[in-house]
């Protein structure tokens, strides 16, 4: 039992009392990882100023700890005035320092970062230490929340992190700085009276796709993305990479003409843009042909349009043709030739309309804003939106209403089979759909992805979608201003590119022992190697099921947070080692035993795997022998130790 005084200081004053009439076993400490570190306890009324000091916001000292009343119960029984106390750990009243200033935009941080942002120069005198190694992870409008949201905030983002509080000062740890081995054990009947396990495979996740950070490019020459037409092979045919070229050289052609170049191709290439002649009396000289329509560099150099002047591009060799002014003349078989002037220095392309550019605007300024599932406040969006929020809010921007639930939101667009700027796309069958993303262009989309994420743009290919819809009236204003003049190819263009592509991982093992649980993408946004990605994504993943033991101990001593304990439950030969993530201490109890909540990790599922399946083993070997000697004396489990040694399993 402990001999630790128990004081109260009221709010305001600096007088501190002991208080002596509360009920031993009553006075109860508990705490959790990550969660609640409370005080409890009942006291009558003494008439001394301790108990008159029993109000909310009073401290409680216990053992060089404060905490702060939160509730007081008052009860009257038999003429004795009584209160249930009820404090918290003064860390939790970090709630009271509010940060009202934003950082804006994504930035890194670590939790040092966040923590500074939120404790520097703060009136209450709270301070923190950060202890462990920790990456770096983008954070979107840090800011405009309570120091406590902060906490919260690191836990999120760095899982594995721990907050522990020593008075005032924050101590944050990784996993390895806080679960440390000093030197305890519980053994079952000989220092613990019951062991209790919860076997749980609710929150297994063996398979997640990896989602590292992206790179603005920016493309000051030809680049294959500028061109909205077919520019290779559609499955052998170069017959529509003709037209488009002809289309965009301001040539007129027929389909004669078409299929008298798809002639020249096949003799001169068999349709194979890369190849190399080596056996030609060009090739002879030094100057062998090559590619789609076999022009030897120099000549190619001539008719190439400038940014287009990769000799083993077809679509390039195209453009070269239609640049020379006789080429009706020059395209024959055998031995063709340009022998025109060039007629063009520069392609114009079609500009995107200012109808689409618009709506681009208005769905690229949400870049960075939070997912929140529900979120679609039409007056505060920056708050936060879930995916079809989102849809809907740029929607409303440009004047057009529809729903913020997906299935709601189907029927005001028709299916179309390619997109284009401000369609719907939907993942999921009609009638069930259950994501939503806009299309920004052809090939690339922007949404809200999940929890923990904010809006974002990547190419459609990613992660295609089920069907896609057009809202008639979103396709009248993308259609605004399509006559504009075409612009140049030559214009800078900044695309957001991967580091790499987004990719499965998995843990096969677990796949094989408990089937597929797959989870949603988990992002880095500074790991810029897939390798590394792979292997830091590995230790996020959760592949086995949650086991949580309850241990009630025979002594009452107060346990240590992050203890590394060595469990043992020898008659079912069960040993491993496990961290003490919680615990209710009664220091001043005989009656009310000490009960310490120990974690799982892998060693510890398979630990308990291997005792069950050994128990398992010597039950069926036993039971053989008891049918040939029922005097064999086996142990018989009783349903009590059946319940302790997780039944139902």
């Amino acid at each position: 039992m402990s001999d630790q005084p128990v004081l109260v200081q009221a709010i305001n004053s600096s007088s501190i009392d002991r208080l002596v009439s509360f009920v031993p076993d009553s006075f109860q400490i508990s705490w959790e990882l990550n969660g609640d570190y409370k005080l409890s306890f009942t006291a009558w009324d003494d008439k001394s100023p301790a108990f008159a000091n029993l109000n909310a916001e009073s401290i409680i000292r216990f053992a060089n700890t404060d905490y702060v009343i939160k509730q007081v119960t008052p009860t009257d029984s038999k003429g004795i005035e009584t209160v249930n106390v009820s404090a918290t750990h003064v860390y939790s009243d970090i709630s009271r320092v509010f940060q009202r200033n934003v950082k804006k935009g994504d930035v890194n941080y670590g939790p040092a970062d966040i923590l500074n942002f939120y404790l520097k120069d703060n009136k209450l005198g709270y301070s923190f230490q950060v202890n462990g190694n920790f990456s770096k992870v983008k954070v979107t409008d840090l800011g405009n929340s309570s120091a406590k949201d902060a906490l919260s905030k690191i836990v999120e983002l760095w899982p594995d992190a721990v907050v522990y509080p020593d008075g005032k000062q924050i101590k944050v740890y990784d996993h390895d700085h806080f679960f440390k081995n000093y030197g305890h054990r519980i053994d079952y009947l000989n220092s613990a009276s019951e062991v209790s396990f919860d076997y749980d495979s609710t929150d297994i996740v063996n398979q997640v796709r990896a989602v590292g950070p992206t790179f603005e490019k920016t493309i000051k020459t030809g680049d294959e993305s500028k061109l909205d037409g077919t520019t290779s092979a559609v499955k052998g045919d170069w017959g529509p990479a003709i037209r488009y070229a002809a289309k965009i050289t301001g040539t007129s052609i027929n389909d004669d003409e078409v299929n008298k170049i798809k002639n020249v191709i096949q003799h001169e290439s068999q349709g194979n843009e890369t190849v190399v002649n080596h056996w030609d009396s060009n090739a002879a000289a030094g100057h062998p042909s090559k590619g789609l329509l076999q022009f030897i560099q120099s000549t190619f150099d001539h008719y190439a349009i400038k940014p287009y002047t990769n000799i083993l591009k077809g679509f390039h060799q195209l453009l070269a043709l239609f640049n020379d002014s006789n080429w009706r003349e020059d395209i024959k078989l055998g031995g063709w030739g340009p022998t025109g002037g060039r007629r063009m220095d520069k392609v114009k392309l079609p500009s995107k309309s200012s109808g689409a550019k618009k709506v681009i605007a208005a769905a690229k300024k949400y870049l960075g804003v939070p997912y929140v599932w529900g979120g679609h406040n039409k007056s505060n969006p920056r708050a936060g939106m879930d995916c079809s929020g989102f849809v809907s809010q740029v929607y409303h921007d440009l004047g057009i209403e529809i729903p913020a639930y997906t299935v709601a939101m189907e029927k005001y667009g028709k299916t179309v089979s390619k997109p284009q700027t401000g369609d719907m796309l939907f993942y999921g069958r009609h009638g069930a759909s259950y994501h939503i993303a806009l299309a920004l262009d052809e090939k690339n989309m922007i949404f809200e992805p999940q929890p923990g994420q904010s809006c974002r743009m990547e190419p459609i290919s990613y992660y295609k979608p089920s069907w896609i819809a057009r809202n008639d009236k979103m396709a009248k204003i993308v259609a605004e201003g399509k006559g504009d003049k075409g612009s140049d190819a030559t214009t800078s263009v900044t695309t957001t590119e991967n580091y790499f592509e987004p990719f499965i991982v998995q843990d096969d093992e677990s796949i094989k022992k408990w089937g597929l649980h797959p989870g949603g993408d988990v992002t880095s946004d500074t790991i810029k190697n897939a390798d590394q990605m792979k292997k830091w994504v590995m230790t996020q993943l959760k592949p086995n099921p949650g086991l949580s033991v309850k241990v009630t101990t025979i002594d009452n001593n107060e346990p240590t947070p992050g203890d590394m304990i060595r469990l043992e439950i020898r008659p079912k030969q069960f040993i491993t080692n496990m961290g003490v993530v919680g615990y209710e201490y009664y220091p001043f109890s005989k009656l009310n035993p000490t009960t310490v909540t120990l974690n799982q990790n892998a060693k510890t599922i398979l630990d308990y795997e291997k005792a069950r399946n050994r128990n398992f083993q010597t039950a069926t070997q036993n039971a053989g022998n008891h049918a040939n000697n029922n005097a064999s004396g086996q142990e018989t489990w009783t349903d009590e130790e059946v319940g302790q040694f997780g039944a139902g399993v």
